[in-house]
């Protein structure tokens, strides 16, 4: 899937005036009223299940401010085709960098419930500001300071979808294996402002924490020697299914056949019992956190 596909590019049209929206203050009907339709329209287009004119997406612009960038890449994406109904494929694509974040950027803010192991890192939507920015400058160490800001804030701007009100917040459930938590990223003190933000984000109703131990508690299917070499990611969007996602330094995949969207499940769900339940995982966290002081 390019980043021309009908469905991402409606998907990431809905989230650009979305966001364009809430900087102008507007409400859905307040936006509704400007184009002479209603706020569930409005809704429908931003969480990307409608199409809209050219036309109107030039006035929504216009009315909230935006820029001449945000406007160029915005009726870019109207311009793109209707997307059309189509079979899941059976196969699997990578996207080259960074091409391949623009499509997890879609599947994440449209995702309602996502569940993550992470076997080296902090999951990005429960990393703090100094933590992120110093995984971002890792990553991109040829970067100005004003392209490194914009990375930061994205990755910041991300984790609204776990406090939004409309829609609910994504269900988030993430295994973290105990290594993310001794794994030095910065200084003791970024790490401990990390881990500290873990604690308090678990604390919501709608994010889950688990940690799976160094030495963890048998089972009966023996879930605690299963070994996930590497970090995954499923997500629920709604009308669409569970889709898979995985990366590494250089892009991304995206499995498409079943089978394999199964098996990570189950791996996942193998994972869960393996890990420590959400208090003694809690627990663990916060006397590691200690130990930076």
């Amino acid at each position: 899937m390019t980043a021309d596909d009908p469905v991402v590019a409606q998907i990431q049209l809905g989230i650009l005036l979305r966001d364009l929206r809430e900087e102008a203050d507007l409400t859905t009907s307040e936006a509704g009223q400007i184009i002479g339709s209603s706020n569930a329209t409005i809704s429908r287009i931003e969480n990307g299940k409608q199409v809209i004119k050219a036309e109107d997406a030039a006035t929504l612009l216009e009315a909230y401010g935006a820029d001449d960038t945000q406007t160029a890449e915005a009726l870019r994406l109207a311009a793109v085709p209707k997307p059309r109904a189509r079979r899941r494929r059976s196969s699997s694509y990578r996207d080259a960098a960074p091409n391949w974040f623009t499509r997890f950027l879609v599947m994440e803010s449209e995702a309602n419930e996502i569940s993550a192991y992470e076997n080296e890192l902090v999951t990005g939507l429960l990393q703090t500001e100094d933590y992120a920015r110093e995984l971002l400058r890792a990553g991109a160490p040829l970067a100005g300071s004003s392209e490194l800001d914009r990375k930061v804030e994205l990755r910041m701007r991300r984790q609204r979808i776990l406090t939004r009100t409309d829609p609910p917040p994504v269900q988030l459930d993430v295994i973290l294996h105990e290594a993310t938590l001794h794994r030095v990223i910065g200084s003791d003190e970024v790490m401990a402002r990390q881990l500290q933000h873990v604690l308090e984000m678990s604390e919501l109703g709608n994010i889950t924490v688990r940690v799976l131990p160094f030495r963890p508690k048998p089972t009966p299917n023996h879930d605690e020697a299963f070994v996930a070499s590497s970090r995954f990611m499923l997500l629920k969007l709604p009308e669409r299914g569970t889709m898979l996602y995985m990366d590494d330094f250089a892009g991304a995949t995206y499995p498409e056949d079943l089978n394999v969207i199964q098996q990570y499940a189950t791996g996942y769900q193998r994972l869960r019992a393996a890990a420590e339940d959400p208090d003694a995982s809690a627990e663990l966290i916060a006397k590691i956190t200690q130990q930076y002081g």
